[in-house]
């Protein structure tokens, strides 16, 4: 990527013929021997003409252990937002089991709303010094965030150490892990986004398996006390080993200017940008429920009890969050490369269909049938909403780049995640209430929350897809 692009995620831009971009109104691919003007004037801190060829490692080893130190830094990062589940059935069942969901739910929301917001405003700073710096403080507030959780017994104490601290720690360690990945790759940025995001899988695999195995040999402190130390390893082979291959951007004006929200940006005349907007937030909205919600669910399926959720009887519970999150990690991976091969809108309108699928057809049905002794609708429901959900935070970001030139991308990002920001920040609180609305017991109490998320999955499919209809028509041979 040139010295003066955004570098805030896997931002996907044509490096040839067969990588299209819609800029404005046009909805054809661009000339390379014509140059388009930027909306905004060049400014000292843009010293290389926008359409200057730039080329890339696309491997070798130096690529490679950027990768690596990405993988670490995301699985740090989304380990822990993978794991909300553990924390949330624990905070629920046992810290908490006064409190009413829809108030609890506000812990995990605002946790993935400070993550994206204050990954927004990361994005600038990482263009002006690297990824060092911000990986060394989010390791910092990550690790201080998680040892203040594992001695918390209040609402407000978890709320700040978890909520707060936990959440500005982990977008520091989440957007230049992603950003340092584009510096290296661009026609295998799929594929190399793909490995890396593999690591938030495995930390949602590791971590509860981890919580699981200690939780009824040394309890919930110490148990968390282990993961900051997991973390710390983790955190400290991402400092060693991401590093962005130009130099730091100079000019902090226009830099911070460059990622500033542009409500002009959603009226392009095409509705692309705001209609992808949506698709994205309405995604997050559904995808961030099973996560969270999956542990407690077993539980109340089983009817076990608040003390039998620190013990071996709950045990399955913090194993299917470690399925999904393995089956995620494989999905992952097959959709950045199928991203690369066939389209990332492509790609991403299939993975939401099925992910619809997946809720709609396998999970309901398993809150609504009576006396269902078996697993079977459940485990089909997590291997398959695992491996179809993992393009649901990977693919997002480089969707966003077919819209726009790299120089453009960081105000089309930092415009979208803020709105996304927000409707994330209702998505577990809705669920919950929802959960406190349904005069149930047990599994049936679920099923108002599992058709919320389905229906959102539905409207974030009809979103991506109206984009590519509207963009390149019902040619699905068409790559976009």
């Amino acid at each position: 990527m040139s010295k003066h692009s955004s570098s805030l995620m896997g931002v996907s831009h044509i490096s040839d013929d067969k990588n299209e971009t819609l800029v404005g109104n046009d909805h054809s691919s661009p000339s390379p021997h014509v140059k388009k003007p930027s909306r905004y004037p060049p400014t000292t801190a843009d010293p290389i003409p926008i359409d200057t060829e730039v080329t890339y490692p696309e491997g070798g080893r130096d690529a490679w252990l950027v990768v690596l130190g990405a993988w670490c830094g995301l699985t740090a990062s989304l380990g822990i937002y993978n794991t909300a589940g553990v924390f949330e059935v624990v905070v629920s069942k046992v810290l908490l089991p006064e409190d009413a969901p829809s108030t609890l739910g506000w812990i995990f929301s605002v946790y993935a709303f400070v993550n994206w917001v204050c990954g927004v405003q990361v994005g600038p700073t990482f263009d002006a010094m690297g990824p060092r710096a911000l990986i060394i403080a989010g390791t910092i507030c990550t690790l201080v965030g998680i040892f203040s959780l594992s001695v918390c017994t209040k609402y407000y104490q978890i709320f700040l150490s978890f909520s707060i601290l936990t959440g500005v720690g982990s977008s520091l360690l989440l957007t230049p892990s992603m950003g340092c990945v584009a510096h290296w790759f661009m026609k295998r940025r799929g594929l190399a986004s793909g490995i890396a995001f593999i690591g938030g899988g495995f930390g949602g695999v590791l971590f509860p398996l981890m919580i699981q195995s200690l939780l009824p040999q040394v309890g919930w402190g110490w148990s968390i006390r282990i993961l900051a130390f997991v973390l710390l390893v983790l955190c400290a082979i991402s400092i060693a080993f991401c590093r962005s291959r130009v130099p730091p951007r100079k000019g902090a004006e226009t830099t911070w200017r460059d990622t500033l929200p542009d409500p002009q940006i959603f009226m392009d005349g095409t509705g692309a940008m705001a209609v992808t907007t949506a698709g994205v937030l309405l995604t997050d909205l559904a995808y961030f429920i099973p996560i969270t919600y999956m542990p407690s669910y077993y539980i109340d399926r089983q009817h076990l009890s608040h003390e039998e959720t620190l013990t071996g009887s709950a045990a399955f519970a913090y194993q299917l969050l470690a399925i999904l999150n393995a089956a995620s990690c494989v999905g992952r991976y097959v959709a950045g490369d199928l991203a690369d091969r066939f389209g990332r809108y492509n790609t991403m309108i299939v993975s939401l269909f099925l992910c619809t699928v997946s809720v709609l057809c396998f999970w309901l049905p398993d809150i609504i049938a009576p006396n269902l002794d078996n697993y079977a609708l459940l485990v089909v429901f997590i291997l398959l909403f695992g491996f179809f959900s993992g393009s649901n935070v990977s693919l997002t970001p480089i969707c966003l780049g077919q819209l726009c030139k790299t120089q453009e991308y960081g105000r089309y990002y930092a415009s979208c995640f803020t709105v996304v920001a927000f409707g994330v920040l209702t998505s577990i609180p809705i669920a919950g209430s929802l959960l406190d609305a349904v005069e149930a017991t047990g599994k049936e109490r679920y099923w108002a929350t599992a058709l919320f998320a389905g229906l959102s999955y539905v409207a974030a499919f009809l979103s991506f897809l109206w984009v590519r209809i509207k963009v390149k028509g019902w040619d699905w041979r068409t790559k976009w």
